[in-house]
């Protein structure tokens, strides 16, 4: 793993620096109304989403429930908390009215090291082609479950400054893709999706891998990202370590 050159706090700093990158460019993307009150941030339109909350908001748990019962406020809440152990949001699970989840917030330092040879079977590209984007497209809906977006919509999302998208094939055909975006410092990565026959293959650190280089080529520092459970150990193997959670409420 890359020595540090931050403090904890400031790579979880950093790390939710990404997140509301990502958030922000998704509500530019769609039309959506970004809004913010305190450390409670949300979109509301074709996408209706709470991405971010923080301690404070759970002080407010009567009133941003009702808010949500009402329809003004999307029916999920995300904490992000710059802690790996504090729980703000007991209030809301008190009631219960939530299911929960959660993940975690990782980052590395970048460095420009070789990188071992993937499995020769294994190739990754940086997307440059509409027919490259439109299979990356087809991977991510296919490994969320869900269509994410239009071919219009990836199409607009990679002519943006400091947005790319990557394709890993396995045997020539499509395996996983996922998405980075450059910020001042630092690259975050997110849709990080490998299909369901090629997982275990090392395809998601390769994917990220090659997304880190173009960073580094542009001067980037650090690698942020959020992870569920079962994608922590494949991004740990890369060098990515937790610095936050975010806890997932959903009102059910």
């Amino acid at each position: 793993m890359a020595q540090e050159y931050m403090s904890n706090k400031q790579y979880a700093e950093l790390i939710q620096r990404g997140d509301f990158l990502y958030w922000e460019m998704l509500g530019r993307l769609r039309g959506i109304e970004n809004h913010r009150d305190g450390g409670l941030r949300w979109l509301t339109g074709d996408i209706e989403y709470n991405y971010s909350a923080d301690a404070s908001d759970a002080e407010r748990a009567d009133e941003i429930i009702e808010r949500m019962k009402s329809g003004e406020l999307p029916k999920n809440l995300n904490f992000r908390i710059n802690d790996l152990d504090a729980d703000p949001s007991g209030p809301f699970k008190e009631t219960g009215l939530f299911g929960d989840g959660f993940n975690f917030g990782m980052a590395h330092e970048l460095l420009d090291t070789s990188l071992p040879k993937p499995d020769s079977r294994i190739d990754i590209y940086k997307v440059r082609e509409r027919s490259q984007l439109k299979a990356a497209g087809a991977v991510l809906s296919a490994a969320f479950q869900y269509r994410l977006f239009t071919l219009g919509h990836f199409i607009e999302m990679m002519e943006n400054d400091g947005q790319f998208f990557y394709l890993a094939e396995y045997n020539g055909l499509p395996a996983g893709a996922c998405m980075s975006q450059h910020g001042d410092d630092f690259i975050n990565i997110s849709w990080v999706a490998v299909l369901p026959g090629h997982r275990k293959l090392g395809v998601a650190g390769y994917l990220i891998q090659a997304a880190e280089r173009d960073g580094v080529r542009c001067g980037k520092k650090v690698g942020t990202l959020y992870g569920g459970l079962e994608a922590v150990g494949a991004y740990r193997r890369v060098g990515y370590r937790e610095y936050c959670r975010g806890i997932q409420l959903f009102l059910t």
